[in-house]
């Protein structure tokens, strides 16, 4: 006979999870009682919350402007100098920040990128540039840029005015083109006496359509005299001439340089034949006696080329002087600047 037993009270809980044991059955074979446990679904872990990257709070700081101002004006040629005042939002002067400026020309083209230097309490001054002599003419702008810190920026923008430098400028009155000298003097203003120096430009006109330009760079000197490298420009009728005489007394007809003694006559003048930009061409060395200003230099070196541009019914006469003999030189370079008249 078989028999089972019913599961008790006492194995509720048992059953629950496993239900009823059985009991052996007579006959049977009597197997190791086995409990079946039911697979444990493991509970989550305690989730550990997450803490989200923090951006830095950007920080607004103020950018001043030194320099250029809005009624700055620069000849073409002439050098700037950028600087600026960066304080934080808090009003503090920031040291230490990357300062850097993009300068736009007049025709909207990126001219150059200025680095700035830290110069302490807060300002900031950029690499020198020397706008062009070409296309200078127009508003600039300059945009500044400063980073510092955990996100903290600043950005200020300035314009200002460049002027047509004294090359273009001629060139756009009489077709030529030649490069001002700028060894003494950066400083393009108009001539004055009571000044430092600078740069000194003015035209003259004859009636039959000739002229010259006077390009004068000077600089004082303490003892009351000047320092100067000149350059004209003459054009006039005439023949070109045909021997040293005639190339000499050409030069005597010319007006007196700007620092030239009028009354007073060129010396040690002497001429030869040589080329000037691949064209026939008189050269014509001299001395002449500077009394401008109450110390005179003694016997000036002085120096004109003699020849014709192409198509041109004009004579053209190029005439560079110094007080010094060792400034002839860097003159000689930029009259090979000299471009004559596309047409006349």
């Amino acid at each position: 006979m078989k028999f089972r037993f019913p599961c008790t009270l006492t194995t509720i809980t048992l059953l629950v999870l496993v239900g009823c044991a059985t009991a052996p059955v007579s006959g049977d074979p009597s197997p190791t009682a086995t409990l079946v446990l039911p697979t444990a679904t493991p509970a989550p872990p305690t989730a550990t919350p997450l803490t989200p990257t923090q951006t830095p709070v950007k920080q607004v700081g103020s950018l001043s402007v030194i320099s250029p101002q809005e009624t700055t004006e620069l000849y073409g040629g002439q050098a700037l100098r950028a600087s600026v005042y960066l304080v934080d939002h808090d009003g503090q002067p920031v040291e230490g920040a990357l300062v850097q400026a993009e300068l736009s020309s007049p025709s909207g083209d990126v001219f150059a990128t200025l680095p700035y230097a830290d110069q302490g309490q807060g300002r900031y001054l950029a690499d020198s540039v020397q706008l062009p002599l070409r296309g200078s003419g127009g508003a600039w702008r300059i945009v500044t840029s400063a980073a510092w810190g955990e996100g903290n920026q600043a950005q200020a923008e300035r314009t200002f005015t460049g002027i047509t430098s004294p090359a273009e400028l001629y060139q756009n009155l009489y077709g030529f083109w030649v490069d001002p000298p700028r060894l003494l003097n950066y400083n393009f203003t108009m001539y004055n006496l009571h000044g430092a120096g600078g740069f000194h430009f003015e035209d003259w006109h004859y009636e039959d359509g000739g002229g010259y330009v006077i390009l004068d760079n000077y600089r004082y000197n303490t003892s009351g005299g000047v320092t100067f490298t000149t350059l004209d420009v003459h054009w006039r009728r005439g023949d070109f001439p045909t021997d040293e005489t005639a190339a000499i007394t050409h030069v005597q007809s010319l007006a007196a340089s700007h620092h030239q003694e009028p009354d007073t006559p060129i010396t040690d003048l002497a001429a030869e034949s040589i080329t000037f930009q691949d064209r026939p061409t008189w050269r014509v060395t001299g001395q002449w006696q500077e009394s401008y200003v109450a110390v005179s230099a003694p016997g000036c070196p002085a120096e004109w080329l003699i020849f014709r541009c192409p198509g041109s019914d004009w004579l053209w006469a190029l005439g560079i002087s110094a007080d010094q003999a060792t400034h002839i030189d860097y003159l000689r370079t930029v009259r090979r600047t000299f471009e004559c008249p596309e047409s006349e």
